[in-house]
C-alpha cells in the first residue's frame, strides 16, 4: 500500500509543474492587460514658459482611480525627452493640476480645449499631446495688432504692377480677411506664425525688412508674407530648385501640401483653400517663367526687390538632380535597413508569441492526460484493495476449519 500512494504522489507533483508554469504565466498576462503606456507630448506654446516644472494630477471617471506626476523642463519639454509612465487601463482620465506659473494653463494641443482628459488602453499605448499657453489674461506680442495688408485694401493700396498679380492676389486678400479674427482660424493656422515665425527670411528677402519689423506684425499679416512670397523666395534660394519648382507635383508636397492641411481644420475653408491655391498656382508659373517668385505686397518681382539670387545658392539641374539622386539613394538604403532590423525584430517577435500559443494547447492536452492517467491508477489501486479484502473475508468464511482427529494405529 505505502508503495502505491509514494507512486501516486510522484505522479501528482510532476503533473503540477506544467500546471503551474502554465497558471503562472496566465497570471503574468493578465497583469500586464490591465496597464497601459502613457507617453507624454508636451509643447511650450509660449517659446518662454518661466516655470521649472508641473505636477498633473488624474482621477479616472469613476473617482477610484488617482495618479499624479512630475513634469520638468528639460526631461518633459523644452528637450528631446518624452516622459513615458505606466498607469492602470482602460480608463478615461481628467487633468488637473497644480504648480503652474500664474497667468499660464495646459491645454489640449490639437484644439487646445479644457478640462484635459485622455483615454487608456489595455494591454497599449497611448500619445497624450498637451500644450503649456498662456491663459485670457496673458496675450501674445502680436495679439491686438491690426493688419497693415488689410487696411492697405480698404484704401485701395495693394494693386499690383503686373495684371494677373493683381486679380489673383485681391481674389486672396478678400478670401482671407476674415480669419484675421477668427478665433478657430488662429488655432488651426495662423498660431503657427507664432510658434514658427519667418523673421529670417522677411529680413533675407524684402529690401529694408527686417526681424524686429515681422515679428511686430499681426499674425495675419505674418501669414500673407509667408505665403504670398517668402517661403516661394526661400525655396529659390535653398540651393534645390529642382526639389521645390521641379513639377508641379513637387510643388505641392514641399510648398503647398503642409498650409492646406492646417486650413482643412479649420471652418468655412473652401474658399481660403481655393484662393491660396490659385495664388500658389500663379508664383508656380512666374516662377518657372521669370526664375523668382512676385512680391504682391511690395508690387514688384523678387528681382527688382533684392536682385538676383546669389551665385552660390542655384545650381545647375545636372547638379541638382545628381544631389537629389543620392540623397534619395542614402535615405532609401537608411530606410531598407530600418525596414530589414523591424522585419527581424517583428520576425522573433511572432514566433515568441507563436511558440507561447502553440505551445499553450499542448500543455493543456498534456496535463489533462496526466490527470487521466493518475485517475485510472487511483481506480486501479482501488479495484485491487477491494478484491484482497474480498477474499480474505472468504477465506474467514468457508477455509478448512476442520481437525484431524484419527488416532494412529
Amino acid at each position: 500500500m505505502k508503495k502505491c500512494f509514494a507512486i501516486i504522489l510522484t505522479v501528482l507533483m510532476l503533473c503540477g509543474m506544467p500546471l503551474t508554469a502554465y497558471a503562472t504565466e496566465v497570471e503574468v498576462k493578465a497583469a500586464s492587460a490591465f496597464k497601459c503606456n502613457v507617453v507624454f507630448y508636451i509643447t511650450d506654446e509660449t517659446g518662454g514658459y518661466p516655470g521649472s516644472g508641473f505636477t498633473a494630477n488624474m482621477t479616472d471617471e469613476t473617482g477610484t482611480i488617482t495618479d499624479s506626476y512630475n513634469f520638468t523642463k528639460g526631461n518633459s519639454w523644452g528637450g528631446a525627452n518624452t516622459p513615458i509612465y505606466t498607469m492602470t487601463a482602460p480608463a478615461t482620465y481628467t487633468v488637473t493640476f497644480d504648480g503652474l506659473e500664474e497667468g499660464y494653463k495646459v491645454v489640449m494641443t490639437l484644439d487646445h480645449s479644457e478640462p484635459v482628459t485622455f483615454d487608456t488602453f489595455s494591454g497599449g499605448t497611448a500619445d497624450v499631446l498637451w500644450s503649456i499657453v498662456g491663459d485670457d489674461s496673458v496675450t501674445s506680442e502680436s495679439e491686438g495688432i491690426e493688419s497693415a495688408i488689410l487696411n492697405q485694401e480698404k484704401d485701395g493700396n495693394y494693386t499690383a504692377s503686373n495684371e494677373g498679380a493683381e486679380e489673383v492676389y485681391k481674389n486672396f486678400l478678400e478670401a482671407t480677411a476674415f480669419i484675421a479674427d477668427d478665433t478657430d482660424w488662429k488655432n488651426n493656422l495662423l498660431q503657427s506664425y507664432e510658434l514658427f515665425p519667418h523673421e529670417e527670411r522677411y529680413a533675407s528677402y524684402v529690401e529694408g525688412g527686417t526681424e524686429e519689423e515681422y515679428l511686430n506684425m499681426s499674425l495675419y499679416d505674418r501669414f500673407v508674407w509667408s505665403e504670398s512670397y517668402l517661403k516661394f523666395a526661400w525655396a529659390v534660394n535653398s540651393g534645390n530648385y529642382n526639389n521645390y519648382y521641379g513639377s508641379k507635383e513637387n510643388f505641392a508636397i514641399h510648398i503647398t501640401n503642409n498650409v492646406v492641411n492646417m486650413m482643412k481644420g479649420a471652418p468655412n475653408n473652401e474658399g481660403v483653400i481655393e484662393a491660396y491655391l490659385a495664388l500658389a498656382d500663379w508664383q508656380y508659373e512666374y516662377v518657372q517663367e521669370n526664375g523668382v517668385p512676385f512680391n504682391f505686397i511690395n508690387n514688384r518681382s523678387y528681382l527688382d526687390e533684392i536682385g538676383e539670387v546669389t551665385k552660390t545658392e542655384t545650381k545647375t539641374e545636372t547638379e541638382t538632380k545628381a544631389e537629389t539622386n543620392k540623397s534619395e539613394e542614402e535615405e532609401l538604403s537608411k530606410a531598407a535597413k530600418e525596414l530589414l532590423e523591424d522585419a527581424d525584430n517583428k520576425t522573433k517577435e511572432d514566433v515568441k508569441e507563436k511558440k507561447t500559443r502553440d505551445d499553450t494547447p499542448d500543455m493543456l492536452v498534456s496535463s489533462i492526460f496526466i490527470v487521466l492517467i493518475i485517475i485510472a491508477l487511483c481506480v486501479a489501486v482501488a479495484i485491487i484493495m477491494w478484491k484482497r479484502k474480498s477474499r480474505n473475508i472468504d477465506d474467514n468464511k468457508g477455509g478448512d476449519t476442520k481437525v484431524d482427529s484419527m488416532d494412529d494405529k
